[in-house]
């Protein structure tokens, strides 16, 4: 009898001693799922990875616990709006998630993980493999699985506060709404969004469906859907990204020359510093430093701006610097330097430039010396939760190096407009 409790005791510790084994290594070849949006997709993975996954969907689709969250929400939904005055935030608020609501379903899907391993597994894995969890990718899966949803309904949460106060912004130049939120016409606006949401379906099968939809439909409403302007980037960066499979990396001294995007403050397409950037990087490319060029900028300047500054900088590199097409790689996401080089790192993995070289990161020389400080590392861990590179060090005047972080692959619906 004792010697059946030890078997059962050692049992019980390689069962945990897997569930921590878990592969810790993201795959760059990993197939993303789609959900209805690439905005939902990259702002809240986890959602759509349980929508896709028929075994999965069925699970939290009929569990008893995640349909009586869901249903709470839906009576929400058929509320009128005069309950809300003219208060628009008030109007959204009872799909915020709250405490209680977050503290009960993570338990509840932590149970799951326990009595249907079976349906759970894929989701993990997925997880797992895609990166986007790359900052909880050591821990078990009851933590993994936490950390995520945790993530995705402070996401949620964070849309619906921001865009019916107008408050609360990251960056409040880049962010804010589009429109003045104490008006009458945005209220009647969120309104038809409800009455919209509501004559679609008015019994979501998934428990976060209404407050999803509401905070996604927020962020169309106010323009800002630049998360999924672009996807899949494989498509935009085709030649590019064909290239790099035929590459012969051991004839450069950097894997890529990074060119930071400097926006315009005016209606300009692309600012005279975006243009000097460029130049630099061009000298750069053609002494044989890298293959490739990756131009990184965004809808930043001015305020809902058409211009991606990414996309504009390969004009001007191609058309005016007589740079090959298909040596130039574009991020049209990123609206800071955090950002910028965190975005260059997530096209790295993603595309196959290795990850073992160092790259090249072009500007000025104010910009660099700032990217070379603790201030700028302190401000990554502060908005990012973390440093996208490591070992950086001076190569000229406009140019500094690095190592890229797996940690950049790491996606924050906190900052929905490029999570």
């Amino acid at each position: 009898m004792r010697f059946k409790r030890r078997i059962i005791v050692i049992c019980l510790v390689m069962a945990g001693f897997t569930a921590m084994a878990q592969t810790t290594a993201p795959d760059p070849q990993y197939t993303f799922l789609s959900g209805p949006s690439a905005v939902q997709d990259k702002n809240f993975y986890l959602f759509t990875l349980m929508e896709k996954q028929p075994v999965l969907s069925k699970l939290i689709t009929t569990d008893s616990l995640l349909v009586r969250v869901g249903q709470q929400f839906n009576q929400r939904l058929a509320r009128p709006a005069s309950a809300a005055g003219n208060d628009v935030y008030a109007m959204v608020r009872p799909f915020q998630f709250s405490g209680e609501d977050v503290a009960s379903v993570a338990m509840r899907l932590n149970q799951l993980l326990t009595t249907h391993p079976r349906e759970m597994a894929p989701m993990m894995q997925a997880m797992r493999s895609s990166g986007m969890y790359q900052l909880y990718i050591h821990e078990s899966d009851s933590a993994l699985l936490k950390s995520a949803w945790q993530d995705a309904a402070n996401g949620v949460n964070y849309i619906l506060d921001a865009y019916t106060k107008n408050k609360g912004f990251r960056y409040p130049k880049i962010d804010s709404a589009a429109y003045w939120v104490k008006s009458p016409e945005y209220f009647a606006s969120v309104n038809g969004l409800l009455e919209k949401l509501q004559g679609g379906d008015t019994h979501a099968s998934f428990f976060f469906e209404p407050s999803l939809d509401l905070s996604l439909a927020l962020l169309q409403l106010n323009h800002h859907d630049e998360a999924g302007r672009y996807e899949p980037l494989t498509k935009l960066n085709k030649d590019a990204y064909q290239k790099i499979k035929k590459t012969k990396w051991g004839k450069y001294p950097y894997s890529a020359i990074l060119i930071l995007g400097a926006g315009p403050g005016n209606i300009e397409h692309i600012s005279d510093a975006g243009k000097n950037r460029c130049k630099s990087g061009v000298a750069d490319y053609k002494s044989g430093k890298a293959p490739f060029i990756i131009v990184s900028g965004g809808h930043v300047h001015p305020f809902l701006t058409p211009f991606a500054e990414g996309i504009e900088m390969k004009k001007y590199l191609v058309d005016s610097l007589g740079v090959p097409a298909y040596a130039v790689i574009v991020d049209p996401y990123a609206r800071h330097t955090t950002t910028n080089i965190r975005n260059a790192v997530r096209i790295m993995f993603r595309s196959g430039i290795p990850m073992d070289k160092r790259m090249l990161c072009v500007s000025d020389n104010m910009h660099l010396t700032y990217i070379t400080t603790k201030i700028f590392d302190m401000r990554c861990r502060q908005e990012l939760g973390y440093v996208p590179m490591k070992e950086s060090q001076s190569v000229s005047e406009t140019s500094i190096s690095f190592f890229p972080d797996l940690s950049a692959l790491q996606a924050d619906s906190r900052d929905p407009l490029d999570p």
